[in-house]
Formats: C-alpha cells, structure tokens, sequence
C-alpha cells in the first residue's frame, strides 16, 4: 500500500486482500481512502483517547490486596464477567491497555458504577472493534467472546 493506493481510493481487495476475505460484509465494497474517513470519523465523535485519559486520571478503589486476588485465581474463585456486568466488580487481573501498556485497573481493584472511565473506555474498544473487524484493539487482562469484552473477575 502507497500513497497513491490512499489518494486514488484503492479498493481494500486490492491492498488488503485478506482483511476482506474475512470480513467481506464489512469491506468488501470500500476504498482505502473511505475507511480511513471512517475511522477517523469514528475517532472524532466517539474520542477514546479522552476516555482512557480519563481512566488514568484517577485511583480505582482498591477493594482487596493483588495478593488476595492472586488467591482468588489460585483457588478458581473467579469468573469471567461481561463489560455491562463489570460495575461494583473487583478485577481478579490487572487490565491493561496497549498502546500505552500501562494498567488501568490492578488486581483487586473494584471497576467502579457502570460510568466510571475503565467501564467507559473498554465499552469504547468494544465499539470500535464493532466498527472495524480485523483492527481490534490489544487489551491485556481481557478476553472477547462473540465480540463482547469480557475480564476475570472475583466471584462475588
């Protein structure tokens, strides 16, 4: 892919033939220069940089110690638990976002009301991921199912 691939609207079959054989409903009928519009359409309405900013702004309540959490793993005291059923839950891992790699969240830290930043910005990833299948983003300490973002947490 090249410049001229960008500003000439290259169909995505021609400079990225296997993002389009997996996900053909998507791109199949867009140029490069189209889905960069779009996602940077995206980017702008929906600004998950000021959401994760957000996240770091502040001190999750830490609920237990990331020792007890770690004990929780050990003694499979944990589950896996959806993104709209992260509220009030204590993360059993620390979730980490790339970029920056910095955790957002440590283990045994409580996620916070269904408002709080770290709910917010992984509810933006998972949008994003919606949007743009093949462009997902790398969220250590998650895991997707069907699409929904999912992380182990201490059984309530």
């Amino acid at each position: 892919m090249c410049i001229r691939d960008q500003d000439a609207n290259t169909p995505l079959a021609q400079v990225m033939p296997e993002l389009v054989e997996q996900y053909p409903d998507t791109y199949a009928n867009i140029g490069i220069h189209d889905l960069g519009d779009t996602m940077f359409a995206w980017l702008k309405e929906n600004n998950p940089g000021a959401r994760l900013n957000e996240a770091y702004s502040g001190l999750p309540v830490a609920e237990i110690t990331p020792r007890e959490a770690y004990n929780a793993i050990v003694d499979n005291n944990v589950e896996l638990v959806s993104i709209e059923n992260l509220p009030g839950r204590i993360a059993a891992n620390s979730v980490i976002p790339y970029p920056p790699g910095i955790p957002m969240l440590l283990s045994g830290e409580n996620f916070g009301d269904k408002n709080s930043p770290q709910v917010s910005y992984l509810r933006s990833l998972q949008s994003w991921d919606h949007h743009f299948p093949g462009f997902e983003h790398e969220t250590e300490g998650t895991e997707i199912i069907d699409g929904i973002y999912h992380v182990m947490c201490v059984k309530a």
